[in-house]
C-alpha cells in the first residue's frame, strides 16, 4: 500500500506473487461471527425514519398532464358524448389515404399469358390428379403451361437496370 499523497509504485512480478500468497493464505481463516459492525435496529415498519418516505399528507401532489382518451373528473373523454347513442369518433388530423389501385392491364396479352400459365398450369396438373375424367394426359400440358408461364415472366423483366451500380430496392 502507498501512503496518501504519494503516487503508487509500479508493482513488479515479486510484489504480485507476494500479494497473491497473502490472499491465498487468508482463504483458510475463519471469519469472526456476527456482523463486522453493528447496525442500528430498524424503527417502524420499514426501517429507520431517515430512510422512510414522508407520509403522503406531507408530499405535495404533482400535476399530471391530461391523457388523451382518459376521462377527466369533469366529463366524458374526448370524442365521447354523454349518451351512448350520440357517439361520434374523434376527428383525426393527419391520416394516410392510399392512392387508388391501378386496374389490371386489359390490352396486355403478355400479362394474361403469364397469368394463365402460372395459375392455370398448376390448376390443370392438380385437377388431372384429382378428377378421374381428366387423367387421360392433361398433366403433361399443365406442366408445360406452368413452365411457359414462368419463362414468359422471366422474359418480361427489364433488361436494362438503369445507370449506376446501385440496383437495390427502390421505393
Amino acid at each position: 500500500m502507498t501512503e496518501p499523497g504519494h503516487p503508487p509504485e509500479p508493482e513488479g512480478p515479486d510484489d504480485v506473487d507476494r500479494r497473491f500468497r497473502e490472499i491465498v493464505a487468508g482463504l483458510g481463516t475463519d471469519l469472526p461471527e456476527g456482523p463486522a459492525r453493528p447496525e442500528p435496529p430498524p424503527t417502524g415498519r420499514f426501517g429507520p425514519p431517515d430512510r422512510v418516505n414522508p407520509p403522503p399528507s406531507q408530499v405535495p401532489p404533482r400535476p399530471r398532464p391530461p391523457r388523451r382518451g382518459v376521462p377527466e373528473a369533469g366529463g366524458p373523454p374526448e370524442g365521447m358524448a354523454t349518451d351512448f347513442r350520440s357517439y361520434s369518433p374523434p376527428e383525426e388530423d393527419d391520416h394516410f389515404v392510399p392512392p387508388p389501385v391501378p386496374p389490371l392491364p386489359v390490352g396486355d396479352l403478355h400479362f394474361w399469358a403469364i397469368l394463365v400459365g402460372l395459375v392455370g398450369g398448376p390448376l390443370l396438373v392438380v385437377l388431372s390428379a384429382v378428377v378421374p375424367v381428366l387423367d387421360t394426359g392433361w398433366a403433361g400440358p399443365g406442366a408445360a403451361l406452368t413452365v411457359a408461364g414462368f419463362v414468359l415472366l422471366v422474359l418480361r423483366q427489364p433488361r436494362d437496370r438503369g445507370p449506376g451500380g446501385d440496383w437495390g430496392a427502390q421505393v
